[in-house]
């Protein structure tokens, strides 16, 4: 049996690389979204000074600007979840091959 585990390891590091930048990238757009809902909510909550805090604030949570913007919020946690979800399954995929190429080494060196 003689698996080229060079080349395999090789390929899974590039896509753990690959899925873990596009993660952070990710991570950092939703954590940006995130951190905006203060910012977004105070807006639309000063677009109406005649209005109690209270009542604005309702006003605005209901406003379709502030629906768009936890639907976009939405979709920018959903990315981020499903690249870590892949990051991971290159992980574990590089644990599985480094787990397999040690047992090999270790029935090479029994047979040897």
């Amino acid at each position: 049996m003689d698996l080229d585990f060079q080349a395999k390891f090789r390929d899974v590091i590039l896509k753990m690389e690959k899925s873990g930048n596009a993660y952070a990238e990710a991570k950092g757009q939703s954590w940006q979204a995130q951190e905006l809902k203060g910012s977004v909510l105070a807006s639309l909550i000063k677009a109406q000074p005649d209005l109690p805090v209270s009542k604005a604030e309702i006003i605005a949570k209901d406003s379709e600007e502030y629906r768009k913007y936890v639907s976009e919020t939405a979709s920018a946690i959903t990315k981020e979840l499903k690249l870590k979800c892949e990051y991971e399954k290159w992980k574990s995929s590089f644990e599985a091959l480094r787990s397999l190429s040690s047992l090999e080494k270790k029935i090479l060196d029994k047979i040897d």
